[in-house]
């Protein structure tokens, strides 16, 4: 007998509209967005079996989410991927699913939010990708909640002006060194996003998520941290942001996120200690030293969003932790 297609929900619209939107998540960054929704739609009510009123979405669990996402998995309308690298098997347990966008889901994400096939079906293909990219791309929709959510709970002090990420950020900026070669820098950042602050300027930044697997310097053609900085100087100094956003973006800053320690007397150690002391030692070459802001992972966190506008970013500028709003 053949079995009977999933009846979607309200829920399961929201859940497939995030994966577009965000392309991978984990269980666990999913259901802090279905909180989110949560708590913006509390206000609307409606009158259960027992006759109680309560918000509309009372009562979704994260147990409840995984029961949905396996019938959804099921359905074809998402599909499971794997960060196949990480250790498991007897003593780590089983890797996690990573979840993204199934190829049922195309016709309900153009039904409900009119999104063209074609482009949910070319988002299906491009994640068909390995662990390792896999992995930056959680690590970098991680960051992306944690910001969202910030303003959301901000009270009306911050709030996310824009959030671009994928080919649309890229640029590039030309200089002539002193021999007179022409060099061409490429500015191609993770995302890049502006907040408002009130009583306060606008401010944008370039997001980069680094994992440790680029070399801080190389004498090859391979692609290294000192080629990004010295891009990001030039494509500061040129002004050239200005044109590309028709003068609606004053300036920007760089936030690097990349493995390390920040102690509490605000010694660094690891990847963040190397990047900071190549902006230190080579200061001719990063003139701008307010351009660059550093943090780790672990420095914010889903369970206190607010944690990324607290004093968790390093300056070569200063000895002191910074806060992105202050």
């Amino acid at each position: 007998m053949r079995k009977s297609r999933l009846k979607l929900k309200e829920r399961d619209y929201i859940i497939l509209k995030h994966l577009y939107d965000y392309r991978f998540l984990s269980v666990e960054l999913l259901w802090y967005l279905l909180k989110s929704n949560n708590q913006a739609n509390s206000s609307i009510y409606s009158t259960g079996k027992d006759g109680k009123s309560r918000p509309r979405r009372y009562g979704f669990k994260r147990q409840t989410l995984f029961k949905r996402l396996k019938q959804l998995y099921d359905a074809k309308y998402v599909e499971r991927h794997y960060m196949t690298d990480l250790p498991y098997g007897r003593g780590y347990g089983s890797p996690r699913a990573i979840y993204g966008l199934g190829k049922h889901s195309s016709m309900v994400l153009k039904e409900i939010y009119q999104i063209p096939q074609k482009i949910t079906n070319r988002a299906i293909e491009n994640n068909k990708v390995r662990s390792p990219y896999l992995r930056h791309a959680l690590e970098l929709a991680t960051f992306r909640i944690i910001l969202e959510l910030a303003c959301q709970t901000s009270k009306g002090k911050v709030a996310l002006l824009l959030w671009e990420q994928g080919f649309s950020i890229k640029d590039f900026v030309t200089v002539v060194d002193k021999s007179g070669e022409q060099l061409k820098y490429t500015i191609y950042a993770d995302a890049f996003f502006g907040i408002r602050i009130r009583g306060c300027k606008d401010k944008h930044f370039f997001l980069e998520i680094d994992r440790g697997t680029e070399p801080i310097v190389s004498t090859s053609n391979r692609s290294n941290i000192r080629s990004k900085l010295i891009g990001y100087q030039h494509y500061y100094k040129t002004k050239k942001i200005h044109q590309k956003y028709e003068f609606m973006v004053n300036g920007f800053q760089v936030l690097i996120v990349t493995p390390g320690t920040i102690d509490v007397d605000n010694t660094f150690s690891g990847r963040i200690a190397n990047i900071l002391d190549e902006l230190l030692i080579n200061n001719k070459l990063y003139s701008s030293k307010s351009l660059f802001l550093l943090t780790t992972p672990e420095s914010f966190h889903l369970d206190n969003p607010k944690s990324i506008f607290e004093n968790i970013w390093v300056s070569s500028k200063s000895q002191s932790l910074l806060s992105l709003i202050k």
